[in-house]
């Protein structure tokens, strides 16, 4: 546990360290520059996610390798990509469901500013999931999963894992959501957290959730390209027009989703860890 502290503190740290370090250039250098504009954003956003993907490779607390590479997954990773695909719309919707007054969306303008770049394509929705799943998944869910499994052992309960990984799987979603430090994003990222936790533990491979990752921030970067004038925190029902079309295009969805999570759970337990 007290890995999985630290983990998350060097993570904390970083972000704010970086960012208050850009502030207090940007006041001294550029002070008609906020450090909320997008460009700063997107370059303390990049900063941050190298210096961590560094430093959590470095000390090894994400091992790393091309070992599952190398026994050609591919059909795991066609369904991941297709789980992926399919689960966008559905908890889209099922995020809808909740009170936004629960949920208010702390970064709406800094996200959409971002996402409006190439540049910011690449830091959003590739280099930033990098590191998430490098240190979520790579690092955290290790060292619950360790620390877990010394109290309670590694017995098969459910889909060839154990009580200790699900518990790891179940907390390190947890942490990934208040890492987000944003209402809005917490309980998608809660439930996303869940599945890539669980594709870590069962293929023994960040390859997979990154897929998942980088499609998921991809399909906001489309949105946000398609229908600029909308908010991030716009309904489906702005996108498709009304709610009958919107319920079609959750079960449509589920049809993609269901087929590829049913084999996605066949898939046997990889004992290979990279």
């Amino acid at each position: 546990m007290k890995k999985t502290l630290l983990y998350f503190l060097i993570f904390v740290a970083v972000q704010l360290g970086i960012g208050g370090i850009a502030s207090v250039v940007m006041s001294l250098w550029f002070p008609k520059v906020s450090p909320t504009n997008p460009t700063a954003m997107i370059i303390i956003t990049a900063v941050c996610s190298l210096l961590l993907i560094g430093m959590f490779l470095w000390f090894k607390w994400c091992p790393v390798s091309r070992n599952y590479i190398r026994t050609r997954p591919w059909a795991t990773l066609a369904w991941t990509v297709l789980l992926a695909i399919g689960i966008v719309i559905p908890l889209t919707w099922l995020m809808e469901q909740i009170p936004q007054s629960w949920m208010p969306n702390l970064m709406e303008n800094e996200l959409k500013g971002m996402m409006s770049t190439s540049e910011g394509y690449f830091v959003v929705c590739m280099l930033a999931p990098l590191m998430e799943e490098v240190i979520f998944r790579g690092a955290i869910i290790r060292a619950l999963s360790e620390w877990f499994a010394k109290r309670w052992g590694n017995t098969p309960v459910l889909n060839e894992l154990s009580k200790a990984e699900w518990t790891a799987i179940i907390l390190s979603a947890v942490i990934f959501g208040i890492a987000h430090f944003n209402p809005a994003q917490i309980p998608y990222a809660l439930i996303v957290g869940i599945l890539l936790g669980w594709l870590f533990v069962k293929t023994g491979s960040i390859v997979p959730g990154f897929l998942i990752h980088w499609i998921n921030n991809s399909a906001a970067y489309v949105a946000v390209k398609l229908f600029p004038t909308l908010p991030t925190d716009a309904r489906l029902t702005d996108y498709f027009g009304s709610s009958s079309t919107v319920l079609r295009a959750v079960v449509c969805s589920l049809m993609i989703a269901l087929p590829a999570l049913y084999q996605l759970v066949k898939v046997k337990r990889s004992s290979i860890q990279s």
